[in-house]
């Protein structure tokens, strides 16, 4: 019995420890694949930048982003950056604890999306960022493209 508590307790142990590893590293840039279309209450379609670091344990956030091109798309902004960037098991990538400020009020949560290994790009499909306070939440689609191309072993 003991024995078997043992092993149990490695393997809980062990399967907490386990991290996502991010490369290359170094600052990495993001910019938008086609349209991105993000909406809380109103449809936007914008173009978006920004940027990621990978430190030398492997560990990726990103510093900067913002949606910079098409009407309204200004008036939405990401505050309280960095965000912690998550590779997971299946393809999926997930963005920590994103703050955005909107005209039409904030959202605030986590927001993943599918991660394809062979391009390192980035895909959301309706991805919800819970609304904090009043209305609806804040909804992503489209594909970030990841330069020099990103990858992680989750």
């Amino acid at each position: 019995m003991k024995k078997i508590l043992t092993a149990l307790a490695l393997a809980i142990v062990s399967t907490g420890a386990a991290a996502d590893t991010w490369s290359p590293q170094g600052t990495i840039g993001l910019a938008n694949v086609g349209d991105i279309k993000v909406s809380k209450g109103i449809n936007l379609t914008c173009g978006l930048s920004g940027s990621s670091t990978t430190n030398s344990a492997g560990n990726a956030s990103v510093g900067s982003l913002s949606l910079n091109t098409g009407f309204l798309c200004g008036s939405v902004s990401f505050t309280n950056l960095p965000y912690t960037l998550v590779g997971n098991a299946g393809n999926t990538v997930t963005l920590k604890d994103v703050t955005v400020a909107a005209i039409t009020g904030n959202c605030f949560g986590d927001i993943t999306g599918s991660f394809n290994q062979s391009t390192g790009e980035i895909t959301f499909n309706a991805a919800v960022l819970p609304s904090v306070g009043i209305g609806s939440d804040c909804k992503i689609t489209g594909t970030i493209s990841t330069n020099p191309q990103a990858s992680f072993v989750p």
